[in-house]
């Protein structure tokens, strides 16, 4: 089994036609056709390994009290997610996406949060949670900088948990993560924890990556668009890994599907780099569907990937 800490919230997503300017300003009407939700954040990362038929636990925060936590909890029911969701009462995270239709192109996107530190009760209720966890070999910690990951958190975690954590880093909060297994940043991530930017060429992006495993002291993916990902190793080797160009149409999720799958690998055993190969083709079938979406072993494995 695998583990997915991190923050979660609900995808809403408004769908209709855009046909006229509102006349009372000058911004499109539309007009709604019908509308959909899904987990994302932490959640899509669960999400895409319930996909993949692998069991999965999901930890995070989620108000079950009100509309949002609801439906949450519902999408997890009816995607074979397990979960344990802690609350302080605050409201459930929306990201709410109006998009036109025919377009394919959103409108707007209305966000409602409060982006806040957890108490230390929370907190230790989430510690609680681990300290009985035998049956789950890899941890995917899924950062959004939203209150959740505290860096008494992730030293308690460190201590408790006996397999490989995996982190989907923020910035702000990579100082936290030293001595974990692996930590995929994206190209833009790893200049900003660097302090410099990084050019989006192997010899650049090397030097960049033996930098970030020497400081961290743990291994390295670092994914950069459409040149696929490039693998830095604690015992020094070093892989460019290149991706299937695809006609790209959403890559909201992308890094979920890739850290999902680069899990799901190597809880079935996959070495490293193959299993960073598995992951870099998830995601670049995942960015050819619109929205939060996922990727199945059929799509994986099948005929439908050439």
């Amino acid at each position: 089994m695998i583990t997915v800490l991190g923050e979660v919230m609900l995808d809403k997503y408004t769908y209709g036609k855009v046909e006229r300017i509102n006349p009372e300003a000058p911004v499109p009407i539309i007009n709604v056709i019908t509308k959909k939700y899904a987990i994302g954040g932490a959640g899509n990362v669960a999400n895409n390994i319930a996909f993949l038929k692998h069991p999965v636990l999901l930890i995070s925060s989620v108000n079950l009290s009100d509309e949002f936590g609801k439906k949450i909890a519902e999408i997890c029911d009816e995607n074979k997610i397990t979960y344990t969701f802690v609350s302080d009462g605050r409201p459930t995270i929306l990201k709410h996406r109006f998009v036109a239709v025919g377009y394919n192109q959103q409108l707007l996107r209305a966000d409602y949060e409060e982006k806040k530190a957890f108490s230390d009760n929370i907190i230790n209720e989430i510690i609680s949670n681990f300290k009985n966890l035998n049956d789950s070999s890899v941890l995917i910690i899924s950062d959004y900088n939203k209150g959740l990951i505290t860096q008494n958190l992730i030293s308690e975690l460190k201590r408790e948990f006996k397999g490989k954590i995996l982190v989907d880093p923020k910035p702000e909060n990579i100082n936290m993560y030293t001595d974990v297994y692996l930590i995929k940043p994206n190209l833009f991530e790893a200049s900003k924890i660097l302090g410099k930017e990084i050019i989006n060429d192997d010899v650049s992006v090397e030097s960049a990556g033996l930098e970030l495993v020497k400081r961290f002291n743990s291994n390295f993916v670092i994914t950069r668009s459409e040149k696929g990902v490039s693998v830095f190793t604690k015992d020094g080797k070093i892989e460019h890994i290149c991706g299937k160009v695809r006609d790209v149409h959403d890559v909201s999720g992308a890094g979920d599907t890739f850290i999902a799958t680069l899990a799901y690998a190597i809880d079935k055993n996959y070495d490293l780099i193959d299993a960073v190969k598995l992951a870099n083709r998830a995601s670049s079938i995942v960015v050819s569907k619109s929205g939060t979406a996922t990727v199945t072993l059929d799509e994986l494995f099948g005929d439908t990937y050439e």
